[in-house]
């Protein structure tokens, strides 16, 4: 509820929403960090950031390298716990059809993003700018309309042993 009111405030003064949660798991992932204290001291350190322009000022002598490998490690570790996430489940042709629609997409759009200019801007910003939008929406969609398969796949040996009468 917090992170919704934030963002409601955010977009209020001109700001952009915040995304904390992917991050968090994938830092948590690469250092095995899950202190509470932890990550109360690291926002702390943010926010004199956010007041402070000298502390930032000392944050920007950071090299670019430094900060590149950060982010390539953080974003993978985020991208194979969603991997594991989507492999976790069964991959029966519904959840194939769903996990792939939705990928070939995402990507798609980040492509012919250019040739979404025809569409009015609303629709442009909304969809045209972030391929995860176009695969959340995808995916939500795809779960609600295609059918479940409520049967249990029963075991052949199981089958076999009622056959024989055991």
């Amino acid at each position: 509820m917090a992170y919704g009111i934030s963002n409601i405030l955010t977009a209020i003064f001109g700001g952009l929403p915040t995304a904390t949660y992917s991050q968090n798991v994938g830092i948590v992932t690469t250092n095995k960090v899950v202190s509470r204290k932890v990550f109360a001291f690291t926002a702390s350190l943010i926010l004199m950031a956010g007041i402070c322009p000298k502390f930032s000022a000392i944050l920007t002598t950071i090299p670019q390298c430094v900060l590149g490998g950060a982010t390539v490690t953080v974003f993978s570790t985020i991208a194979m716990t969603g991997m594991k996430l989507i492999t976790s489940q069964e991959m029966n042709a519904r959840n194939t059809t769903i996990v792939g629609l939705s990928a070939a997409l995402g990507v798609g759009i980040a492509q012919a993003s250019s040739s979404l200019s025809q569409f009015p801007q609303q629709i442009t910003i909304i969809f045209g700018k972030s391929p995860v939008v176009i695969a959340t929406l995808m995916a939500v969609l795809l779960n609600l309309i295609l059918p479940k398969d409520d049967k249990k796949p029963v075991k052949p040996a199981e089958d076999e042993n009622e056959a024989a009468g055991k």
